[in-house]
């Protein structure tokens, strides 16, 4: 990186890279306005793909898996329709950082030469494509995580983080990296790279965050499933704006190890992995696949629990058995969190759920967890922890200005961090909060 170099500069060589790496044939040449074309899925993306790429990536990941391990789809042609639909995708909603197309066409084909070999799938994840939120490392491959300052240090392209390593083993093919807004600490997507991340349903409004790009390729279905990360809602957020299915998993079920991340080594309130798709059934395919590569090996952090058939079992039984036997399940409702009112569609959505549960003779519980006020003001506080140094050095190795979803938390310079003591004395907050 030229020292002369202005971050405005910088940026503006990213974003035209990344619209560089698109195809000729596959670049759009009049993208429409928001109020020209509002909602880009469904048909109006479908006029760029062809009948066989159109059927592909409108496939849920484990009906895709089912064929590809089948050798009834190659794992190339799958690579291919989605590489193209993610570029139609960066283009109408712009939610891509990194492209790395060829490579991943590169693996398919070794995954059908191996197939062709062997007769058999490579893992359970076969020819299945996998997008990644800009935290992951990939070798060969840029990590700024939002930051105009971190494109270009070379550090973030020679290893590879733990997940990406066991995504591999499995079958999976990675073919993108999905925009965040710097920092990550933001239920919007924006950074200074690439701008705003656009929900593909309504191009006026947010695709959520900070893995919004996730949310926004998936919604556009760009990719049948990816993974973002979340520590205050953000693998939820975006799969709510989008329509998706996101799972925010316990802290220490998957692994973390070797990515990228703000405020690193904060470890009060921790930051997970976890996928987006389009069904439960893709959630489970992806979770079940990644504990069977044992990651507590490889994440010191990650705990020693496989996934647990009896359990899953017992599980379907009870449910099973509610059809039979009315009213043995129960419910807890929390229809408002102290905090933020629902939005009426959702309010009536849990009016709908209740009256159903009461219908079918449920017992329904309304639930009363501790203050979520309370919750909040403890997670805020670790946030704040080192007085914003993480996150201000990270902007000033370019000089980029701090986005205002994010100024708002952090301002626009370091503050006074937390003392030792204090830090104790937070966590024994938060060791009390987690008791009630």
């Amino acid at each position: 990186m030229a020292e002369a170099d202005s971050w405005q500069e910088i940026a503006k060589a990213k974003r035209e890279a990344i619209a560089e790496s698109i195809p000729q044939p596959w670049r759009i040449d009049a993208i429409p306005s928001a109020a020209e074309q509002r909602d880009v899925t469904g048909n109006y993306v479908h006029q760029w793909l062809s009948q066989e790429e159109i059927e592909i990536t409108e496939m849920d990941a484990v009906d895709i898996v089912e064929k590809t391990s089948a050798g009834i789809w190659s794992a190339e042609d799958v690579a291919r329709a989605f590489c193209h639909r993610a570029s139609l995708a960066h283009q109408l909603v712009n939610c891509l950082l990194e492209t790395f197309f060829d490579a991943a066409i590169e693996d398919a084909k070794q995954l059908d030469a191996y197939f062709a070999e062997h007769k058999t799938p490579i893992g359970p994840l076969h020819g299945l494509p996998v997008s990644l939120k800009d935290q992951f490392h990939i070798k060969g491959v840029e990590t700024s995580m939002g930051y105009v300052g971190q494109k270009g240090t070379g550090r973030e392209r020679v290893f590879e983080s733990e997940m990406v390593k066991e995504l591999r083993s499995l079958g999976a093919i990675l073919f993108c990296k999905t925009s965040v807004p710097h920092t990550l600490m933001s239920g919007e997507t924006m950074n200074n790279i690439l701008g705003y991340t656009w929900n593909p349903k309504n191009r006026n409004l947010s695709a959520g965050g900070s893995s919004g790009g996730e949310g926004a390729l998936i919604g556009l279905k760009g990719s049948p499933v990816g993974f973002g990360t979340d520590i205050g809602g953000s693998v939820r957020i975006p799969a709510a704006f989008n329509g998706l299915y996101g799972l925010r998993p316990s802290s220490g079920r998957l692994a973390y190890e070797g990515m990228s991340n703000s405020m690193d080594g904060q470890n009060s309130v921790l930051s997970v992995v976890g996928p987006i798709s389009h069904s439960v059934a893709s959630l489970k395919l992806l979770v079940q696949a990644l504990l069977s590569q044992d990651p507590w090996l490889h994440d010191p952090l990650v705990h020693e629990i496989p996934w647990r058939h009896q359990y899953e079992q017992q599980t379907i039984d009870l449910i099973n058995g509610s059809r039979r036997r009315p009213g043995n399940l129960a419910f807890g409702i929390l229809e408002h969190d102290g905090q933020v009112t629902p939005h009426p569609p959702v309010q009536r959505a849990m009016k709908i759920i209740k009256e159903t549960l009461r219908r079918l003779d449920h017992k329904i519980v309304n639930w009363e967890p501790p203050e979520h006020k309370r919750g909040v003001d403890i997670c805020f506080r670790t946030w704040e922890f080192d007085g914003g140094a993480d996150i201000h050095s990270s902007l000033k190795l370019s000089g980029e200005p701090v986005i205002p979803q994010v100024a708002r938390l952090w301002g626009r310079e370091p503050f006074q961090g937390f003392s030792a003591s204090e830090i104790a004395a937070t966590n024994v907050k938060k060791r009390e909060y987690q008791k009630e």
